[in-house]
């Protein structure tokens, strides 16, 4: 039964409101922006854009019912255009614009490696230096893997360990305990021989780099990065309560209607996202994230000054480790050559073009940014909103093709078609799955009977509760959710935090010891399996 509901997805139809509450963007009469414009200007987004581009993106935002999405996009040192569409919080007047923070998520590991490297200038740390020299306490189930990872195998998410990223989500550990049980991790596939996408490597790398700069990662990343770029719009997760002037607040569907959400777990001991810093905590805006581009497009230098070596940031950008990708995949992802991934970034081609490109997923917020070197063309775009898995990269293909000058395709609409079957598969399916929970179940012990500490390698203790009448799961010191009898064996597991309940739900299956009392239970969050033992 967990495999097959492990595939159930979550409906995701939007109310009729919503659209009544976007309204239409106002139109720009704004000239062809592919004559480049000046960017000298401290902090003042040009105007110019294609008026096709414009129209299509006011279009997707409301074809796809968001509440708002920027976007940004430089070529040859030039921001062309820095811009936001709809509004920040759904039910509000305050429009998304230029300098709007949204999540930037996983973009953020293209900082650390850039962090990384500037401490590599520096002769602090090496490319291929073990990253034990800089976390002593850091151990693998592996001995050899212990002695031999280093900070590339890291960078380039090359270790082959599981991501165990319910590990890091779900527990409320800190960043210790997070690197302390590294040595939990199994192997999915042999050290260097492919890619595993892992955030806890690069909270390994971010702390390893903070070590040797003698500072945290977020003053490694301030002092060396965001300063010098002046990159003013940009902080850090943990500083989400004080930069709420102008910030995108995140969207979720939660019971099938998109409504905005706290991003925050409040019911963990320590929020995931700052514990896991250095693999996904920068946010920033359209104009802000344009000067980073601006920055990976070059030589190393920022406007006339030295940022990272020219040697360094080639480093960054050359592939590492092959991501096999099947033809079906490469035709859908206009893949023409490669698959790579380099040190924070994604090494493959678009249309026949070499492309950098990382995306982004935070709590209720998307992003995506895509770099092609030779043409010094970049792309980026934010959206504040979880109804859409991929409206970023639609967005960002229809860009790249307009200033490629190739043919193009209406990637919103062909992503809506297929949003659509997949809503009406997911539909039949969680019907199926319902009609599986038996009416009236009752467990097989009293609730009472349950109480206690279980036990799973990875995620630690795993709490059973009564709390009046009704038994609740917390995992560790962090997630808690509550559980109602689906058969006699087994519970429905509802997360509190309501962006986990729309996105993971999972049953708890219980084992019974030869008197019948619960001994163990498993449970599938996402994709991994936690299998729990009575303590």
């Amino acid at each position: 039964m967990l495999a097959r509901f492990s595939k159930i997805v979550r409906v995701t139809t939007v109310a009729a409101l919503l659209m009544a509450v976007l309204g239409a963007d106002a139109p720009l009469h704004a000239q062809d922006g592919t004559k480049e414009a000046a960017t000298r200007t401290p902090r003042q987004p040009p105007s110019g854009f294609p008026a096709d581009l414009d129209t299509y993106i006011a279009q997707a935002l409301k074809d796809w019912g968001l509440p708002g999405i920027a976007v940004a996009v430089v070529r040859n040192d030039s921001v062309l255009i820095a811009k936001g569409y709809g509004v920040r919080e759904l039910g509000h007047p305050e429009r998304v614009d230029a300098h709007t923070a949204f999540d930037a998520a996983s973009l953020t590991k293209s900082f650390t490696a850039a962090a990384v490297g500037t401490l590599v200038d520096e002769g602090k740390m090496r490319w291929d230096d073990p990253a034990r020299r800089y976390l002593p306490e850091l151990e693998f189930a592996d001995p050899y893997l212990t002695a031999n990872v280093t900070l590339r195998d890291l960078l380039a998410h090359r270790v082959g360990l599981e991501p165990a990223n319910f590990m890091w989500r779900f527990t409320g550990y800190d960043r210790a305990e997070v690197i302390r049980r590294v040595r939990f991790l199994k192997p999915l596939i042999p050290f260097r021989t492919g890619m595993v996408y892992s955030n806890v490597g690069f909270t390994l790398i971010g702390e390893a780099a903070a070590r040797a700069a003698g500072t945290t990662w977020e003053g490694l990343v301030r002092a060396r990065l965001l300063q010098p770029l002046g990159m003013k719009d940009t902080f850090f997760w943990l500083e989400r309560d004080t930069h709420r002037q102008n910030a995108a607040i995140a969207h979720a569907m939660i019971d099938d209607i998109q409504v905005p959400v706290d991003a925050r777990d409040g019911t963990a001991a320590l929020d995931a996202r700052d514990v896991t810093a250095p693999a996904g905590s920068v946010q920033s805006s359209a104009w802000d994230l344009a000067q980073w581009m601006r920055f990976q497009l070059g030589d190393g230098t920022f406007e006339g000054k030295r940022i990272l070596s020219a040697a360094a940031l080639e480093e960054l950008h050359s592939p590492q480790v092959i991501v096999p990708t099947p033809a079906s995949f490469r035709r859908a992802r206009q893949l023409d050559f490669f698959a790579t991934y380099g040190m924070g970034w994604q090494v493959w081609d678009y249309r026949g073009h070499t492309m950098l490109w990382h995306s982004g997923s935070g709590n209720g917020e998307i992003a995506y940014m895509a770099l092609l070197p030779k043409e010094r063309l970049g792309v980026v775009v934010l959206v504040n909103s979880w109804r859409s898995g991929i409206i970023h990269a639609y967005v960002a293909n229809r860009i790249l093709d307009r200033y490629l000058g190739l043919p193009t395709r209406d990637y919103s609409h062909e992503g809506l078609v297929a949003d659509s079957a997949a809503t009406r598969k997911a539909t039949e399916e969680h019907q199926h799955f319902m009609s599986t929970r038996v009416q009236g179940a009752s467990p097989a012990r009293p609730l009472g009977e349950y109480v206690g500490t279980y036990v799973d390698t990875l995620n630690g203790e795993i709490s059973l509760r009564l709390e009046r009448d009704s038994l609740t799961l917390q995992m560790a010191r962090g997630a808690v959710a509550d559980l109602s009898p689906w058969t006699r064996d087994a519970f429905f597991v509802r997360w509190r935090f309501p962006v986990y309940r729309a996105s993971y739900m999972s049953l708890a299956e219980f084992t019974f010891d030869a008197s019948g009392a619960p001994a163990a239970f498993s449970m599938l969050l996402n994709r991994d399996t936690v299998k729990a033992r009575r303590k």
